[in-house]
């Protein structure tokens, strides 16, 4: 016991003050709750020695998704324009102007003068939010310094300039980054500069998961041997996931309302499987840039009796009572947090069957599907009317979220990324 509480304390006199960097532009997602739970988490672990750097965009979503969080070590930095449009109540969903145009159209539409000026202004921008970061960095005398997708662009300057003694991990944990194609690649580098120079240059690059790190490998970016590293796996809370009695089926779906979680698919299926039981409830949680068009589709199909369509800061508290949940990602389900805390709260899942699903979704626990309506409705009607393989999925899915997808396992593989960029000597 003496031995471990020394090794302990040794590890905490030892480990370098770290901060999670995180710009969201759009809704409050999957990766904002994790980092945010990893934050809170190490932060009770090991007192003083981790920071959180956000957008004023972000310190609103903690308002709403985490009311009892404290400021304690959290710095709000400005980076711009906010994209949120504002809701007349706490459970109302907020619409996002968040989306991201074709860049081969906006190429071919836009002179060579005018992309010379978003480059460099896209540049001054992230050097301003660099100057912000550092002063944060110099007065808390933070090391490591973690930047979450947007979080890691005003990184590049720590490269450009050669600033010694801090370290830059970058996070990509965003699927759609997977989907720039080859051809794409010099479009990318010159509006989105930071991006492929934190991914070639940064101390260690952290995937999310195998599609995302394989999806930057076939653009072509040029990430060092051995600074690629992949997450075991996800996380949740746990202690906020009970699981009621299942005996009424009631139907989830949650997550960003983005064309790539594909919102409006989950809802023209239930619109299918209300005309067959009119009785059935669904529930849609979040927000995002389609949340007029989802209102339009709900009023236009008479679906409002039947859907509850909400913001809500902790959606356990609906998947405790719902039977199914529904994930329909267009690039890969793995590893959701709506997903871990629906099967956390004995959900059976119907996902899509992209990217690396499998994963963690199969027959055992769930239902996987290709990516159309008529499969949905097929999926929904077999698990409507086989509660017994619903529970037992609903069951085995609690059983394996449980028991794979831990805490734990996350932060022994963050304090992993800080040991091998910070240095096997100074961490012990």
């Amino acid at each position: 016991m003496n031995f471990i509480k020394s090794t302990i304390l040794f590890l905490y006199k030892n480990l370098p003050k770290t901060a999670f960097i995180i710009f969201p532009s759009g809704a409050f997602g999957g990766a904002e709750k994790r980092f945010t739970n990893l934050f809170l988490y190490f932060s009770a672990v090991y007192p003083n020695k981790f920071h959180y750097i956000i957008n004023p965009l972000m310190q609103k979503h903690l308002l709403r998704a985490f009311p009892e969080i404290n400021g304690e070590n959290i710095h709000v930095v400005n980076t711009g324009a906010d994209t949120m449009i504002k809701t007349s109540s706490i459970d109302s969903p907020s619409e996002f102007k968040d989306n991201v145009p074709d860049m081969i159209e906006v190429d071919k539409n836009t002179s060579l003068v005018r992309k010379l000026y978003w480059y460099n202004k896209n540049k001054i921008l992230q050097r301003q939010i660099f100057k912000q970061i550092e002063k944060i960095r110099i007065e808390n005398d933070i090391k490591v310094l973690i930047g979450i997708f947007a979080g890691g662009l005003p990184l590049v300057f720590y490269k450009e300039k050669n600033i010694p003694d801090v370290k830059i991990i970058f996070s990509d944990m965003d699927s759609w980054f997977s989907d720039i194609l080859p051809d794409k690649k010099k479009l990318w580098y010159r509006k989105y500069f930071s991006f492929n120079y934190i991914l070639e240059n940064a101390d260690m690059i952290d995937f999310l998961s195998p599609y995302i790190h394989d999806g930057i490998k076939k653009i072509g970016v040029n990430i060092p041997f051995g600074k690629a590293s992949v997450a075991p796996c996800s996380f949740i809370d746990y202690s906020k996931c009970p699981t009621a009695s299942k005996d009424n089926i009631e139907i989830a779906f949650a997550g960003r309302l983005e064309p790539d979680k594909n919102p409006l698919l989950y809802l023209e299926a239930a619109s299918e499987i209300i005309k067959i039981f009119p009785l059935i409830k669904f529930h849609l949680l979040g927000e995002g840039t389609l949340v007029t068009q989802i209102k339009e589709f709900i009023n236009n199909n008479g679906l409002s009796g039947n859907v509850n369509f909400v913001f809500h800061n902790n959606p356990p508290e609906i998947f405790s009572q719902t039977s199914i949940f529904v994930s329909l990602q267009s690039g890969t389900n793995y590893p959701s947090q709506s997903v871990l805390e629906a099967m956390a709260c004995g959900n059976a899942i119907i996902a899509s069957d992209t990217g690396d699903t499998r994963l963690f979704i199969n027959n055992s626990n769930g239902l996987l599907v290709p990516f159309n309506k008529e499969s949905v409705v097929i999926a929904l009607k077999m698990l409507i009317t086989d509660k017994q393989k619903t529970k037992l999925l609903g069951a085995n899915a609690r059983k394996y979220a449980i028991e794979n997808h831990t805490i734990e396992k996350v932060s022994n593989y963050y304090l992993g990324l800080i040991k091998s960029v910070y240095g096997e000597s100074k961490i012990g």
